[in-house]
């Protein structure tokens, strides 16, 4: 009996993808308990609502940090004069209270406390469009609701892009919601869009503050077609770009300035975290020029460019023992502030 070489190749190929698929999902594991986020909470139970989010996220505003980005204002744009239309037949419009300004918009919601389907299905999905004229469509999003047949129950979507171009002088034409294959009555007793401002008077005095930078932020300091010293550069994270199911039920932010350190690292820098970190970049030179004699190896590294200085980043996020309440966490270490060599 000959020895199948191809047999044993793919058996251990199959070995070590499967050890790192292993090793992998531990470290992701890892991450996700040392966050807190390592369980979900029940998707079909979750249920927010306009009071509770204004609440915590006024709070959260309160807290957040405005070293790399601008604390937005929170708006709710409410729809008072609900009317009753016959959503079996034709989709449900609304118009709310939105028109064109110099203001920009980070993010916006629609909100709506549905009422509850006692006699249609509870689990449904649902089609959100923006209305560009009588017979245009602009596609927001499609969503799966589970509704109740015994209470109302609150629905989220995210309308940013319709919010953003009526700010911006698009007619407001409102939106539409469409029952995709069902006939349930879609008429919100409640109904409001929550948004994430940022206004001229803010940007302003944000740009004047800017103007004076770290020495340590790339760019006060980079010189075109030479090689920047140790220094910080952005890095934005969006959250749902993440292969983390558990990160979806984060509602602010949706995104952050996270930064990271790249750059030289040379003896002479004037950038270095500690004492230690300069002697060890003066031995390391010091190794590089007697090699050049000795012809030995160099057994002390160069020093390396990296975070000195971290914050703290507040999170927003669905409560995992109680769906119908917001938490606000504070995630340790997560934005680099500062960059030196170490």
């Amino acid at each position: 009996m000959g020895f199948n070489c191809g047999a044993y190749i793919g058996a251990w190929t199959v070995f070590v993808i499967v050890y790192l698929n292993i090793t992998v999902a531990a470290v992701e594991f890892s991450l996700l308990a040392d966050l807190g986020i390592d369980s979900l909470p029940d998707k079909q139970k979750i249920n927010i609502s306009l009071e509770e989010y204004t609440s915590v996220i006024t709070t959260y505003l309160q807290l957040k940090d405005d070293t790399f980005e601008e604390v937005p204002e929170l708006r709710v744009y409410r729809l008072d004069n609900l009317r009753q239309q016959d959503t079996s037949k034709h989709p449900l419009k609304m118009v709310f209270p939105i028109s064109i300004s110099t203001e920009q918009v980070e993010s916006a919601s629609v909100r709506l406390l549905l009422p509850p389907q006692q006699n249609d299905s509870s689990t449904i999905t649902v089609r959100l469009n923006q209305i560009l004229g009588t017979r245009r469509r602009r596609f927001l999003q499609d969503k799966e609701l589970y509704l109740s047949s015994r209470s109302p129950k609150w629905c989220d979507f995210d309308v940013t892009p319709a919010v953003h171009s009526w700010i911006n002088g698009q007619r407001n034409l409102g939106l539409e919601l469409v029952c995709l294959g069902c006939r349930n009555n879609l008429n919100p007793q409640q109904a409001a869009i929550t948004a994430m401002i940022h206004t001229a008077q803010k940007r302003a005095k944000r740009s004047l503050e800017n103007s004076v930078k770290r020495i340590s932020d790339c760019s006060t300091r980079h010189r075109k077609g030479k090689k920047n010293k140790c220094c910080r550069h952005e890095m934005n994270v969006t959250f749902k770009d993440l292969p983390f199911p558990q990160l979806e039920n984060i509602v602010e932010p949706k995104s952050y300035e996270a930064g990271f350190c790249q750059g030289l690292c040379p003896a002479q820098s004037n950038n270095f975290a500690t004492n230690h970190s300069r002697i060890q970049g003066m031995m390391h030179q010091i190794k590089k020029n007697q090699v050049k004699v000795d012809n030995k190896k160099n057994t002390i590294p160069k020093t390396c460019c990296a975070p000195s200085k971290l914050a703290d980043l507040q999170i927003v996020m669905v409560n995992k023992d109680n769906p119908m309440k917001l938490t606000v966490q504070t995630w340790e270490k997560m934005q680099v502030v500062e960059c030196a060599c170490s």
